[in-house]
């Protein structure tokens, strides 16, 4: 399946918090998907990986964060359209 994840860390109660969760959470993100924007992530995802990163983002958010999966099962439908710089991630992965 192909995984577009759209997050909002909060930094109200407490900003170095809210920065690790941040850190964490981008870094977790960086093992399962594509950085494409600040605050999204997209990729192909195995139905297992996708239930292993759920639970993993389970236990780094906290209850005034969002995070949000549009799951798409077929990649060819997805009309993507860039205006402004494209931030699409380097097709040279070793």
């Amino acid at each position: 399946m192909y995984l577009i994840v759209v997050y909002d860390i909060s930094f109200i109660e407490d900003e170095k918090k809210g920065q690790k969760r941040l850190v964490k959470l981008m870094k977790l993100l960086r093992k399962y998907l594509h950085h494409i924007q600040k605050s999204v992530f997209e990729g192909e995802i195995s139905e297992a990986k996708y239930f292993k990163l759920k639970r993993e983002i389970f236990h780094i958010i906290d209850w005034e964060d969002s995070v949000v999966f549009y799951e798409i099962e077929n990649k060819n439908n997805i009309n993507r359209e860039i205006m402004g710089k494209d931030n699409q991630r380097s097709t040279n992965i070793l």
